[in-house]
């Protein structure tokens, strides 16, 4: 399994950064504060799309720990993390015009991780 990590520790890194993304989300619903009343992110902090976000942390982690190699599983694993990242690039992007702000960091961190995996993937 230590093996496959270090090959892999590119996606392990990816699947991580996707459960902060699910924790944030569930930070700002259990603490109160929300700055998007009319926006994309409205419905993207609800609990199915916490959810899943944790399910697609999750493919990406069994992945990163045992490398699996059939079934299109690898496909299937960055088809959805890329999709899951565009959304909430481009949910965080509305908000911050609606708000009238440049662009927030929620918004510039899903911006590199979803640059990250496109660069990746050009790579591979």
């Amino acid at each position: 399994m230590l093996k496959n990590i270090r090959k892999n520790r590119f996606w392990l890194l990816k699947a991580l950064e996707t459960y902060s993304l699910a924790f944030f989300f569930i930070v700002k619903r259990s603490a109160g504060v929300f700055d998007w009343d009319h926006s994309p992110l409205a419905a993207l902090d609800d609990p199915p799309f916490i959810f899943m976000l944790a399910v697609v942390g999750t493919i990406a982690l069994v992945f990163a720990l045992w490398d699996i190699k059939h079934l299109y599983y690898k496909q299937i694993m960055t088809a959805t993390l890329t999709f899951v990242w565009l959304a909430f690039f481009l949910s965080f992007c509305a908000n911050d015009a609606l708000r009238g702000v440049y662009l927030s960091f929620p918004g510039i961190y899903s911006f590199f991780v979803l640059i990250g995996i496109v660069i990746e993937l050009r790579w591979e």
